[in-house]
């Protein structure tokens, strides 16, 4: 089975294109194959392990151990056209970053390691489509909150954010007052 980077759908191995979404499958690597369990399982480096013991998505830096892409997505098109055309959201092991715009671009980033919490909401029309919004709560005094709309398997996405923000925060040494 091949996961869709954009939305996370479990496609057939043999797949061209997304079933749900229709992102192109083709240069997947084997990296982006796999997914993570949710715990967020890290090698000897730190860094973010598929099932396989492979790194976890495109690596974004070509430098070892680097940056590199845990997910991408952006809003349910059903639900949100105008969200959809405008707002790209990407996580990568290090940071949170929400593209805005369409002709002119505005991006913002919230460093994974200033991440608190993160909560999911669904009303039961997006239940029964499987998206909701995210709301990532952070220490960052520019973005105390920063929200994802409609986004594809929310729960994955959360499960995601929060292993890859507690990796990045043992990496940094970071503690939250509350683990003091």
């Amino acid at each position: 089975m091949i996961h869709c980077p954009e939305c996370g759908t479990e496609n057939d191995a043999h797949a061209r294109f997304c079933d749900k979404c229709g992102y192109s499958l083709e240069e997947m690597t084997r990296a982006t194959e796999t997914r993570p369990v949710a715990g967020g399982v890290q090698d000897a480096a730190g860094q973010m392990v598929a099932d396989d013991g492979l790194p976890l998505g495109e690596d974004l830096d070509g430098a070892p151990g680097g940056e590199r892409n845990l997910w991408r997505g952006r809003p349910s098109p059903f639900l949100s056209p105008q969200k959809a055309l405008m707002n790209r959201y990407k996580l990568t092991n290090e940071r949170m970053m929400v593209d805005h715009g369409f002709i002119g671009r505005r991006t913002e980033e919230v460093d994974l390691y200033r991440v608190n919490d993160v909560a999911v909401k669904q009303n039961a029309l997006e239940r029964m489509f499987g998206i909701g919004d995210i709301k990532i709560f952070t220490s960052d005094a520019s973005a105390p909150e920063k929200n994802l709309f409609n986004v594809s398997d929310p729960d994955r996405v959360k499960d995601l954010i929060r292993g890859a923000a507690r990796i990045e925060r043992q990496r940094r040494r970071v503690l939250l007052r509350d683990e003091v």
